[in-house]
């Protein structure tokens, strides 16, 4: 898996401490063929369990598989002018594929 962070997003991170946690999850009322939605936080989930440290420029990446599947490209930018966050595309999407 290749990880490609922005400056922004690296700058946004390390004012927030230096760690950002990304994985996919699925809403928790799902329809069929409702897809896993990805996430990404500078604050520590409440459930960290499963994940596992990836090679980032400039931040401490924790990164928690959905299953055994994993994106070719992990993409984190910032998002947002008022509120600026952390945003995390699976090959591109806000969702797994």
């Amino acid at each position: 898996m290749r990880v490609d962070i922005t400056a922004e997003a690296i700058g946004h991170v390390q004012a927030h401490g230096g760690n950002v946690w990304v994985w996919a999850a699925y809403p928790r009322l799902r329809c069929c063929g409702m897809q896993a939605w990805v996430h990404a936080s500078t604050d520590q989930p409440a459930d960290a369990s499963g994940f596992g440290p990836l090679p980032a420029d400039g931040v401490q990446l924790q990164f928690r598989r959905l299953g055994r599947r994993e994106p070719a490209v992990l993409q984190l930018a910032l998002h947002g002018r008022h509120r600026p966050q952390v945003e995390a595309y699976w090959d591109g999407c806000l969702f797994v594929l």
